[in-house]
């Protein structure tokens, strides 16, 4: 049964970050399909980036379990079924995410057989983004609902707050780059008045530029995995 919405919703930090891995997550299942056809290089980018991936995800589920869900359930004063399910994906995904860059390393590995890899690998990437997929529709509307209910505008911030000065300084300088190639023009704008002046400076002049040599050759990489598919 759904709460009355009492405040307006402002943390759209959180949610953007989901769409990000999200994207992202759907990108690896196309890397996953083209493996096999990877050269040493191309598999050198794809570690570098997963790796990144990897970090991005890591991060975005220590903040729900370590302050976000505890802050709802703090609130609500009492455990909520419906967290301690979310928390049980939470391990899944984890594990899968694991799995995943413990074959991207194997791949790495040219005494290898690369074909019996990637059958692995898109097992648990395509099984990654359909887990992912429903997590994240589920845990928007929970938090969605919560938030708007129990936590006035300035106690959501507060909690976006402690997100970021919990996450390492390395994550930060990753993750506006990385969310403003996620997020279509209107959220861009919306995410930016959030960022202080320095952050903008930093990202313009260095951070952008580290993301890139990340994401880029991934990018090429499933474009051509895309391109091959059959219309």
């Amino acid at each position: 049964m759904s709460e009355n919405r009492k405040y307006e919703f402002v943390m759209q930090g959180s949610f953007f970050a989901r769409r990000a891995l999200m994207r992202d997550t759907e990108m690896l299942v196309e890397l996953s399909r083209r493996l096999d056809l990877m050269n040493k290089d191309e598999i050198g980018h794809f570690m570098r980036w997963y790796g990144f991936y990897w970090d991005m995800m890591e991060q975005h589920h220590s903040a729900e379990d370590d302050i976000l869900f505890i802050e709802i359930e703090k609130r609500l004063n009492k455990p909520s079924e419906i967290i301690e399910g979310m928390e049980v994906e939470h391990t899944r995904l984890q594990f899968l995410i694991d799995e995943i860059k413990r074959l991207i390393g194997e791949a790495g590995r040219h005494d290898r057989n690369l074909l019996l890899i990637k059958t692995d690998l898109e097992k648990y990437a395509t099984e990654l983004l359909r887990l992912f997929s429903h997590h994240i529709s589920e845990e928007e509307k929970y938090v969605h609902e919560k938030m708007t209910a129990h936590f006035t505008p300035e106690e959501q911030n507060k909690i976006e707050e402690r997100v970021k000065r919990k996450a390492p300084v390395k994550y930060l300088s990753y993750m506006i780059p990385w969310l403003n190639d996620a997020l279509t023009g209107d959220e861009k704008k919306i995410w930016n008045r959030t960022l202080p002046w320095s952050a903008k400076v930093f990202n313009h002049f260095f951070w952008r530029e580290k993301y890139e040599r990340i994401v880029s050759p991934v990018k090429a990489l499933a474009s051509k995995a895309l391109s091959a598919q059959p219309h």
